[in-house]
């Protein structure tokens, strides 16, 4: 009898975080509308330039629409992207059940009563990250109903470190491949969630490699095999797409694009000096293409030249100048020198020596172009760096990447959030390592396993997003609501702050 009551309770438990979480997605969502955003426009043409899940989902609601004969246009947009936000909304209401239901069944033994707390937690960590983006940052809106690829890659993040937390208890066959398939599902919707397959394989290095109870050599071995084929699939879906509709089986344009706007931050007049040994058949005048665009970008002020706290110049770090400022300038500048530069000056550069070139062709190699400009600069930035004569790659690098920490659990106006953020990051460390430190605590593999997996996440996504673009809340917040909810999950656990007694 007792044994049912708990269960009705627990389907109670879950009826009622459903119903509360679709009233609150749903509910918003349908107040607000769908948000038309500075890059929508691209998902919804299926620009060259987009990974291919979102433009396709988008396209197939659109399609939909059109074999029904809906024209109507409620807020103002098409009939089919309030239903695109229904369905985003759907998923964000999916991952965080999922995530909040994993932690009320992996807890139940600490009585249904902090297992509910406990999930209720996780749940409305997913929910606060989405109210602040909401109601309190400057955007105004979620990203739920947002027409833009975080709507959807977002939730999947969440989906995936569950997945993986789950994964090492039953490293099966059908546990892999369901880590595969989404981890193909979310990269295919935004690039930078190659994130997912970095952590992965570190997650398993660390524990199938270090971690005496799931130390096993084959395990790992069968991680990084699956990580290989997960990539291959990855590029596959890219290229089948672009097949599909462009006729060309190529990846999407542009991934050279972030890493050239930084390289052209920090770049010199001199640095057309790289490229007198490209091949003048195959890229004519590349060194007058340069010059245009280093000095478009010079005349518009949008070097490093130009930045607050870079008046140390090459000799500016983090610890001796105003970072936080030439983070904001280079943020400022990276678009502009990316979408009213780069891109603007490359196409003109091959319309004038390829005009043979179809638009399909003329987009891959103005693409090509930007390679070569890149492939140059970061030849001569990672020399400068060795031979110490760096001109301020390594200080916009780590200062991005510091930006990006900050960001993922705080934010920086004001200034002294930089300080709290840091401060959270010692308590979430100090709390890590007690619990390593308590053997006798219940569910402390599970909680170390979590608080790690949770906490590689975001540092590999501040690396990663900080070496290659500007780190901005959208690209950072995919881990921010697992963050807090490991960082409080410990005192939730405990009634009398008996830390790691749960």
């Amino acid at each position: 009898m007792v044994s049912d009551n708990k269960l009705n309770g627990t389907v109670k438990f879950k009826m009622f975080s459903v119903i509360l979480l679709v009233l609150y997605y749903f509910g918003i969502g349908i107040v607000d509308g769908p948000k038309w955003c500075v890059d929508t426009e691209s998902y919804v043409s299926m620009d060259f330039t987009r990974e291919p899940v979102y433009p396709l989902f988008l396209n197939c609601l659109r399609r939909l629409f059109e074999i029904l004969h809906i024209t109507a246009e409620p807020y103002g947009l098409p009939a089919y992207l309030t239903l695109a936000v229904l369905l985003q909304s759907l998923l964000w209401v999916i991952a965080a059940c999922y995530l909040g239901f994993y932690i009320l069944d992996i807890s139940g033994v600490l009585g249904a009563k902090k297992a509910r707390i406990l999930s209720t937690v996780a749940m409305l960590g997913q929910v606060g990250v989405a109210g602040l983006n909401r109601f309190v940052a400057n955007r105004g809106s979620m990203y739920s109903e947002s027409i833009m690829t975080e709507s959807l890659a977002m939730p999947l993040y969440v989906i995936f470190t569950v997945q993986l937390i789950k994964s090492f208890d039953l490293y099966d066959r059908k546990t892999v491949l369901k880590l595969i398939f989404t981890s193909v599902l979310i990269c295919s919707i935004r690039k930078q969630m190659l994130i997912v397959l970095v952590t992965w394989g570190f997650a398993s290095f660390i524990i199938h490699i270090f971690i005496k109870k799931y130390r096993s050599l084959k395990k790992f071995g069968i991680t990084c095999l699956a990580v290989i084929i997960a990539f291959l699939a990855i590029e596959l879906v890219d290229c089948g797409y672009n097949y599909a509709a462009r006729g060309v089986f190529t990846t999407h344009t542009g991934n050279s694009k972030g890493g050239l706007c930084t390289l052209l931050y920090t770049a010199r007049a001199e640095d057309e000096q790289l490229f007198a040994d490209v091949d003048p058949d195959e890229y004519p005048d590349i060194e007058a293409l340069y010059s245009k665009i280093y000095s478009e970008c010079q005349q518009l002020q949008l070097l490093i030249d130009y930045a607050p706290g870079y008046e140390l110049h090459d000799e500016s770090n983090i610890f001796d100048s105003d970072w936080v400022s030439m983070a904001s300038h280079y943020a400022d500048s990276y678009d502009i020198i990316g979408f009213d530069v780069i891109i603007p000056d490359c196409d003109s550069y091959v319309a004038e020596h390829y005009p043979e070139l179809d638009r399909i062709h003329a987009q891959m190699k103005s693409d090509e172009v930007q390679k070569v400009l890149f492939d140059k600069l970061f030849g001569r930035a990672l020399s400068d760096i060795t031979n110490g004569t760096d001109r301020g790659v390594v200080y916009v690098l780590t200062a991005n990447i510091v930006k990006a920490f900050v960001i993922s659990n705080a934010n920086i106006p004001p200034r002294f959030l930089i300080t709290v953020s840091a401060i959270i990051y010692a308590v979430y460390l100090i709390m890590f390592i007690m619990l390593c430190i308590n053997k006798k605590a219940q569910l402390r593999d599970l909680a170390m396993r979590m608080m790690f997996i949770v906490l590689a996440g975001i540092a590999i996504n501040c690396v990663v997003t900080g070496s290659m673009i500007f780190p901005q809340p959208r690209y950072m917040c995919y881990g921010m609501g697992m963050f807090y909810f490991c960082l409080f999950m410990p005192v939730i656990k405990s009634w009398r702050f008996r830390i790691f007694e749960l």
